[in-house]
């Protein structure tokens, strides 16, 4: 088909029509109906009826929506389950006794478990062990050596059917026999000759008392219950030995803990079973089940009371202590009183120790009111430690640490839970006996008293006492606990629980007092910290303030002697930002001012995420923008240590949440009219964030804004100056462009920067803009781009359109030749590139190129930029600018034309579109005079007869009849009448 295009002059004026406003007399938002989750019946039975009244909606997915939603009618319907019963009063305060019994429950357990994990985690051992036990295989005593005694044991338990000679007996001589049957085996236990292992790593020695606890279970479920008595019973003697002290927690741990747990959850589940079956037996009273129970726990209980050795009798008595609960409460406590008493038959403090604990911890599920027996081993564990806890001289080879710090790391544990236990249940007063045991307690033990109850007391009881507790810290010289631990954990309680406002200032200074006094830089800084987060909360801005330069000072002083610990001293800054009613008023003090100034971008690390805290408190709290230099200064030192730790290892997810941090900071930063040293923090920016292309594309945007903050202020009329920095600027943009990572973001910004180049008046650098943003359009279209995901083709249209548009008012360089230069290189890179051909990708590019053409080929340009000649005005209407646009045009529709040919098949379908667009460009800029063109309309909309909508072309047509009419156009006019809507 014959093409020559002619562009058409276009009549500006004529074009250009009044909008006329109309009132509205309907909301476009009117049809939508609100639909509420929970409606009653009445409100919607008149939405039906409202819904029925209106007129029918010609979309037909939004008439699906009409009528009830029976979701909504699910929701709002009443339960039938809860209407057709509802509970009693009776049963919702048995429900509520449940749910505080379950809760209370599980508050324990967590409790405990929280307690168990610090042990297992905290108290470990390289040393060798040994393992002493009469059920070890002979496999496993290779290394080993039996122990020199010719005590034998019998190899068998009792079998089940020697239990059947018993069966004759009546209760007692039953109890009598099975007595007599456990003293037989309470030497050695078990089945044989007793055996000792050594030389056993810690996880070898775990592994054979697992073995142990397998082997009890296995005994208990095939009725050898006197087996799993005498394994538990071995278990015990093996906790006699308290060598090595720093491994005896964990020790405690899995043999009391765990396997006498599992023995006593065994004799507990076996107890209630027997109860409840015999309970429901139709052959009995209803109170049969429960009387043999009883004397079920009552045989265990003789059983127990008959082990000889002290450690194994109480540790067991105390595991059972819950089958207490089927006798009688009163027996409970007593039992309780009466084990606490035994333990002082202990004589190694350590081992008498976790007895304690082992016992407060099963008493609080027999007596959870009961205080008094927590109160006693409180006093008789502080009573143990005026004895000496080591024997003169001894030592341990296998410390590894001085036995002061391993006395208060071992003996800590045991005392702060049955300091806990106390604390949960015990009245204002007993809490008071404590304090004053603190009082008059001395050396060792006043201080793991004191640190205890730090850590284990209510809070608002230690808010009370501070000062007193202040000066009980002060006197606590015993190398126990250190003073700075003691003086954080009173921090930390007061700050969850202030004092009375007059306390406060008495209770900091004489805490500062004794801060002042740390040795260690690191403790200081941290004790420092917490208190001074209470600082923040209880004062002003100038306390805070004193009390940074006293840590100003000690930091100035240490920095010579010892390493600085940067993070803890980041936290005391977000410690004093987060915690200050007013933290806008501390950014101008200069002790503030003094602490940032302390670091520096190699000395920050940012692994510990204090250093991110620090920078989102800066940037949370500061009022307005930052237009101190000296804090952006630091500032930027901080984000620069978060850029550096950027890694192979970190995800996309931590780059963007950096990014966002750090674009945050760079567009609060403001120097007002001083550009020049804006223009200088951005080139710093640049050289700190090169790693992040979100950041560097911030920067661009913002150099950007600068340039035409420039231009406003100087309305336009540039000085050889702001000339030149504009400048600056333009060349900032181009340069910092090409390290980004994606063309469609490099696009983009060549196109702003190139545009605010001209607005400057910026020629050459906007030139260049241009020509850079005509290559990335072939790198945009070669590339995978990221940014632009699977709408790469729509972006890529948007982008060279908006290209286009800009050329348009874009003068020609001065050495151009032929004109239209800039057009001519776009219209070549689209023509060039080897485009796919299942997609109209580069028939609608060449649309939007024959579109911006045609206007630039006008005698005068749509628009024009402000003090910028435009190529109407510079060529004065050459004819050569009209003949290179109309040969640029003739390439491109005959392109597009020969694109439209060559599809078919399932691709005709895309035609319609194609054909429509194509047919709007002709009548819009092109001289219909000539045959060619007037048949190539006629084509173009045969096309659209084929592969369009009908309203489609109702539309098109209705559209060229009304241009015709405005433009007294007789060819249009022609063009108008020859179109029809039936094919």
């Amino acid at each position: 088909m014959a093409v020559s295009w002619k562009v058409v002059a276009r009549q500006w004026g004529a074009e250009k029509q009044l909008v006329v406003l109309k009132p509205a007399t309907s909301h476009p938002l009117q049809g939508v109906k609100d639909r509420g989750m929970v409606q009653n019946a009445s409100s919607r039975e008149k939405k039906m009826k409202s819904s029925i009244s209106q007129q029918i909606i010609s979309d037909p997915l939004s008439a699906i929506l009409d009528g009830p939603d029976p979701l909504s009618d699910l929701l709002s319907a009443p339960d039938p389950l809860s209407s057709a019963s509802g509970p009693t009063s009776s049963r919702k305060k048995l429900d509520e006794a449940e749910e505080s019994g379950l809760n209370a429950s599980e508050s324990k357990k967590n409790s405990w478990e929280q307690q168990k994990a610090f042990l297992l985690a905290n108290f470990t051992t390289t040393a060798t062990l040994t393992f002493t036990s009469s059920f070890l295989q002979p496999t496993e005593t290779t290394e080993s050596r039996i122990i020199s005694s010719q005590r034998r044991v019998v190899k068998t338990q009792t079998s089940v059917t020697d239990r059947s000679k018993t069966q004759g007996m009546s209760g007692s001589e039953r109890i009598r026999a099975r007595l007599e049957q456990l003293d037989s085996l309470d030497d050695a236990g078990g089945g044989g000759l007793l055996r000792e292992v050594g030389g056993l790593t810690q996880s070898e020695f775990i592994l054979r008392l697992n073995g142990l606890k397998m082997e009890l279970t296995q005994a208990w479920n095939t009725d050898h219950r006197v087996k799993a008595l005498k394994i538990a019973i071995q278990v015990c003697h093996l906790i006699c030995l308290s060598r090595p002290e720093h491994f005896y927690p964990m020790k405690f741990l899995l043999l009391v803990m765990d396997i006498l747990d599992t023995l006593a959850s065994l004799v507990h589940e076996r107890l209630q079973q027997k109860s409840k079956t015999r309970r429901n037996s139709t052959n009995g009273t209803s109170d049969y089940g429960m009387l043999e129970a009883q004397e079920t726990a009552r045989n265990w209980f003789y059983k127990v009371a008959s082990i000889r050795e002290l450690l194994p009798r109480l540790y067991l008595e105390a595991s059972l202590l819950p089958c207490y609960a089927l006798l009688s409460v009163q027996e409970g406590e007593e039992a309780l009183s009466r084990l606490t008493r035994m333990i002082r038959g202990i004589g190694d403090p350590l081992i008498a120790s976790y007895a304690r604990m082992f016992l407060c911890r099963m008493g609080v599920d027999v007596a959870p009111q009961l205080t008094q027996y927590i109160t006693e081993n409180i006093e008789d564990f502080l009573q143990t430690l005026k004895q000496g806890l080591w024997p003169e001289g001894e030592a341990d080879v296998n410390m590894g640490e001085d036995k002061d710090a391993l006395a208060v790391r071992v003996l800590s544990p045991p005392l702060e839970w049955m300091m806990q236990c106390l604390a949960c249940r015990a009245p204002h007063h007993v809490l008071q006996t404590v304090l004053q045991h603190c009082e008059e307690g001395e050396g060792l033990g006043q201080n793991l008293l004191v640190a205890a109850l730090l850590t284990t007391f209510p809070h608002s009881f230690i808010a009370v006492n501070a000062i007193p507790l202040t000066h009980l810290i002060a006197g606590c010289s015993y190398p126990g606990k250190s003073q700075h631990e003691l003086v954080s954990a009173l921090g930390v309680c007061v700050n969850d629980a202030a004092p009375a406002p007059q306390q406060h200032l008495p209770l900091l200074n004489a805490v500062w007092k004794l801060i002042t006094r740390i040795p260690l830089t690191k403790d200081y800084l941290s004790t420092a910290g917490i208190w001074l987060e209470f600082t923040a909360k209880h004062f002003t801005a100038t306390e805070v303030n004193t009390l940074l330069g006293d840590v100003l000072k000690r930091v100035r002083s240490a920095h010579n002697q010892e390493q600085v610990p940067y993070p803890v001293l980041l936290k005391l800054i977000s410690t004093a930002l987060t915690n200050s009613p007013d933290p806008q008023s501390l950014f101008p003090m200069t002790n503030f001012q003094g602490v940032l100034s302390v670091f520096q971008r190699d000395s920050v690390s940012a692994g510990d995420g204090v250093t991110w805290g620090v920078t989102e408190a800066l940037l949370n709290n500061h009022p307005g923008e930052f237009t101190d230099p000296t804090l952006v200064q630091h500032l930027l030192t901080l984000c620069g240590a978060l850029h550096d730790s950027i890694n192979a290892l970190t995800t996309d997810d931590e780059r963007r949440q950096l990014s966002h941090l750090i674009t945050t900071f760079i567009r609060q930063v403001d120097f007002g009219r001083d550009f020049e040293q804006q223009l200088d923090f951005y080139v710093n920016a640049r050289a700190a964030f090169s790693n992040l292309d979100t950041v560097l594309r911030a920067l661009v945007q913002c150099v950007c804004h600068l340039a035409m903050a420039t231009w406003s202020v100087m309305r336009g009329q540039h000085t050889g100056k702001t000339a030149a920095f504009v400048r600056a600027c333009a060349a900032y943009c181009f340069i910092t462009i090409p390290s980004l990572s994606t063309p469609s973001i490099r696009l983009k910004l060549y196109l702003l920067s190139g545009t605010v180049a001209l607005i400057n008046g910026c020629l050459g650098q906007g030139d260049a803009c241009m020509k850079a943003a005509i290559r990335e359009v072939l790198e945009m279209a070669g590339s995978q781009d990221a940014e632009a995901g699977g709408q790469l083709s729509e972006v890529l249209r948007s982008s060279v359109a908006s290209l286009a548009s800009t050329l348009i008012a874009t003068p020609d360089p001065p050495d151009a030749s032929p004109p239209l230069y800039l057009l001519r290189g776009l219209t070549n890179a689209v023509k060039s590139y080897q485009w796919p051909k299942d997609t109209d990708l580069q028939a609608y590019l060449s649309l939007s190129l024959l579109n911006a053409i045609s206007a630039s080929a006008q005698d005068t340009l749509p628009y024009h930029i402000h003090n910028v000649e435009g190529n109407d005005s510079l060529y004065g209407g050459d004819p050569m600018v009209q003949q290179e646009a109309e040969q640029l045009c003739t390439s491109l529709i005959k392109d597009i034309v020969a694109h439209m040919q060559g599809l078919n098949g399932v691709n005709e379908k895309r035609i319609g579109p194609l054909a429509m667009n194509t047919l709007w460009s002709l009548v819009t800029w092109c001289d219909l005079s000539q045959v060619e063109m007037m048949n190539t309309a006629s084509f173009l909309w045969s096309l659209m007869l084929k592969h369009s909508q009908p309203q489609v072309l109702v539309q098109t047509k209705t559209w060229v009849s009304r241009r015709a009419l405005q433009l007294k156009d007789p060819y249009l006019e022609q063009l108008a009448k020859t179109v029809n809507l039936t094919r």
